[in-house]
């Protein structure tokens, strides 16, 4: 069985976006216009560039099972100086296949990345991951032991559900302690014939056989730019989301998110809410040193 993951890097085209919910076809080429002007300005860009390397690719590099691939769509209208500056990061990891596309809808983008590398649908387990969002280094590992464990479910879900959320700006800034199944972050699915962009992702588990594991978190970054609004306090906690200690925090970081450096979190402005110096963890391996 392979394992594919699939993350879009400033793609244009039908999906899960809001932009494009309930537009006619007609209406798609000003909506495209209107969208590149806001993926492809220089902040924008720069921050996402910050953590599709040191968050998403860095997960990716270290993942204990390296048997796997990672398929990259972005849009062929990005200007021409960053596609060359993503080509020159993505060849640094070789599981990455990475592919500039027209605006198309996502899960036919994926259908044919897919095709063109030879990857059956019904063989595969297909996870999501955006390009400001990274899992654990044992993601692969234990997506692929579950699989085994299933694999005559020719139609499954899998969710590892328990979140590290981290909102870097605004009146809500910091890391929060958030279970949520099928949660976008690794999503993942098996089908014979949809792709895992076919679901909303909280859609999955009512309409397949699904499977939960909250004990290998995924780490979420929240900016204001992201396509998910920013939320106030109070709703933040009706979702049942709460300040994770700084000690917790530092704690998984040690078992799960050791490829993140602290030049990565400075990069991707998460060194104001995440102190890795003087965990409990890191004490105690230094006492045993």
């Amino acid at each position: 069985m392979q394992i594919v993951g699939v993350c879009r890097f400033s793609m244009l085209g039908r999906g899960d976006w809001k932009a494009y919910r309930n537009q006619p076809d007609e209406a798609l080429e000003t909506i495209y216009a209107e969208k590149a002007a806001e993926l492809f300005t220089p902040e924008r860009m720069e921050a996402r560039f910050a953590t599709f390397l040191n968050l998403t690719l860095a997960s990716v590099a270290a993942q204990s099972d390296q048997d796997f691939r990672f398929l990259v769509m972005s849009s062929d209208r990005m200007p021409a100086p960053y596609q060359d500056r993503l080509r020159a990061m993505c060849a640094a990891f070789p599981q990455v296949v990475l592919r500039f596309l027209p605006p198309m809808h996502v899960s036919e983008a994926q259908k044919q990345i897919m095709a063109e590398e030879g990857i059956e649908l019904a063989d595969c387990l297909q996870f999501r991951l955006d390009d400001d969002d990274c899992v654990s280094r044992e993601f692969v590992r234990r997506l692929r032991r579950v699989g085994r464990m299933n694999e005559k479910q020719a139609i499954l879900g899998v969710s590892f559900s328990q979140q590290y959320y981290c909102v870097t700006d605004g009146p809500t800034r910091g890391v929060y302690n958030w279970y949520s199944p099928f949660f976008s972050a690794g999503a993942t699915i098996r089908h014979p014939r949809h792709t895992v962009f076919d679901y909303g992702h909280f859609q999955i588990p009512r309409r397949m056989y699904a499977i939960t594991d909250p004990h290998f978190p995924n780490l979420v970054t929240h900016r204001g730019d992201n396509d998910t609004p920013r939320h106030a306090a109070e709703i933040l906690k009706k979702r049942g989301m709460y300040p994770a200690p700084a000690d917790e925090v530092a704690d998984v970081f040690a078992k799960h998110f050791t490829f993140i450096t602290p030049k990565g979190l400075a990069a991707c402005g998460l060194d104001h809410l995440i102190q890795l110096d003087g965990s409990p963890q890191r004490e105690r391996r230094a006492a045993s040193a």
